[in-house]
């Protein structure tokens, strides 16, 4: 439980550079109190390969107050850390051997998370650690398991620890490599261009702070669940720490959020086709067309002969505020356009909690993947139909689920419009026929409302005579759908 940081360093150093590198650790230390009060540490690699140490019981502002300069000319890489102390590992009296970094005969580490199977770690391979905290076991660990490679260090974070870290690593056997790695504890990396070093630190706060644009540097995030070796000869090398990941072949699962209308339906039709194991999730949540919804996608599922999981739920009753929930009239003005153009029957936050839920099940019951009918048109009035959303609930999951079940989130028809969702679904096979995309309860589509305006027009583009039926005048849907082809479903074909 702690903030960690530290540099490394290209190139030759003169004092100069050497005090702005050691000035810049010092502010990223200060600014890490946050997350870490109870000691201070930093340990220094030059490049002959010794360390040069500095710890301190007291927090990080009142410790750099009295630290000796500990950049020199030769230094090429540091690690600190700012220690928040776990209850569970209170120490009343701490030595130096307490205090991160933690020292082996070669090995430094600094880490942020807990160590959980310390104790097994240690009976397993005949350790012989310096303290009782849990981070004290990985230098020896390393030390006497790791053979130095990328792909060693891989799999003793990934088979052998148990717990949650954000971690450096050097060894005075290679001054002038780092090792980085996290789960889900949160870890960023700055280049910086006028120091020619690399910067570490838990937040990209500690980093950069509030800069303009063009004094700023390059700042990035650790993907959650990797691990890289960096190199002054200015290699990168990274590799997955997914369980899932060194599990080649095996078949890929996904959960798909199916409202029974066009987009999640050739969203699923689309994953059977390209070999993934699907099932359908489907939310009653009290809305107005729930009962034909409801009968459109027992009919895909059977269709598709793929599992429907139905979930029912009336929280968005006490949410409110929607036509689609019963308060207010649908829009149906200029048949259907203003509908399909703005939000007039949004529902708040909807997909939002749609996705939490479909997450949770996904994770629980062993799916690698939600599946979302979000789609390009609809995102132009819907904000949680944008593609951004998804990217960043992405890159947000592996710090909502746990660490034994990756989820991430499809969307298959994201980048499509409506006309190419139709025309998608005809060459996966999609049942378009049994499909609901009305805002009313029926008994047939409206014909008026936006999603209904937007389905009429998508299969009128594609030259293709909708199968659904509209409660319209028999001389417009004739005038409406002269010149095109009937409707005709071919089952997906499927692969894997």
């Amino acid at each position: 439980m702690c903030s960690i940081g530290g540099v490394l360093i290209f190139g030759d150093l003169d004092r100069e550079r050497a005090a702005a590198i050691e000035a810049k650790l010092r502010a990223i230390a200060e600014a890490a109190t946050e997350r870490g009060r109870d000691s201070f540490g930093i340990a220094v690699l030059d490049r002959s390969g010794s360390y040069r140490v500095y710890k301190d019981r007291r927090p990080a502002p009142e410790a750099l107050k009295d630290m000796p300069e500990m950049v020199g000319v030769d230094a090429v890489a540091a690690i600190f850390n700012n220690r928040a102390e776990p209850t569970t590992e209170h120490v009343e009296r701490k030595t130096e051997d307490d205090i991160q970094p933690m020292l082996g005969e070669r090995i430094a580490v600094t880490h942020n998370g807990t160590i959980a199977n310390d104790v097994e770690l240690e009976r397993r391979y005949g350790l012989r650690r310096r303290s009782r905290i849990d981070t004290a076991v990985l230098p020896p660990l390393l030390e006497k398991v790791w053979d130095g490679s990328l792909e060693g260090l891989q799999r003793i974070l990934r088979d052998e620890v148990v717990g949650s870290y954000a971690l450096a690593v050097l060894d005075s056997a290679r001054p002038g490599r780092l090792w980085l790695a996290a789960n889900f504890r949160p870890l960023y990396y700055m280049w910086d261009r006028q120091l020619n070093a690399l910067f570490f630190a838990s937040s990209d706060a500690y980093l950069q702070g509030d800069v303009a644009p063009w004094d700023g540097n390059y700042v990035k995030r650790l993907e959650p669940y990797t691990v890289v070796e960096v190199g002054v000869d200015k290699t990168w090398r990274s590799a997955s720490l997914w369980k899932a990941d060194a599990e080649p072949g095996r078949r890929r699962r996904a959960l798909v959020v199916a409202s029974g209308g066009l987009d999640s339906t050739t969203a699923a039709a689309a994953l059977l086709r390209q070999g993934y194991e699907v099932a359908l999730l489907h939310f009653n949540y009290r809305h107005v067309a729930e009962d034909p919804e409801r009968r459109a996608v027992r009919e895909i599922s059977k269709a598709l002969g793929t599992p429907l999981i139905e979930v029912d739920m009336d929280f968005f009753k006490l949410a409110g505020r929607s036509p689609l929930l019963g308060e207010g009239e649908i829009n149906r003005v200029d048949m259907g356009r203003e509908g399909a153009e703005f939000a007039h029957e949004w529902v708040p936050a909807r997909n939002f909690v749609f996705i939490a839920l479909a997450v949770a099940l996904a994770e629980a019951w062993g799916y690698d993947y939600v599946a979302l009918g979000i789609n390009m048109e609809e995102a132009g009035a819907y904000p949680d139909n944008e593609m951004e959303l998804v990217r960043l609930l992405n890159q947000a999951l592996p710090y909502a689920t746990g660490p034994q079940r990756r989820v991430q989130l499809l969307m298959p028809v994201g980048g499509l419009v409506k006309h190419e969702i139709v025309r998608l679904g005809l060459e996966v096979g999609a049942p378009l026929h049994l499909t609901w995309s009305c805002y009313d309860k029926g008994p047939k589509h409206c014909g008026r409302c936006g999603p209904c305006y937007m389905r009429r027009l998508a299969f009128k583009i594609n030259g293709v005579r909708d199968p659904v039926e509209y409660d319209l005048p028999p001389e417009t849907e004739e005038e409406f759908w002269r010149g095109t082809r009937p409707y005709v479903w071919r089952p997906p074909e499927r692969r894997g």
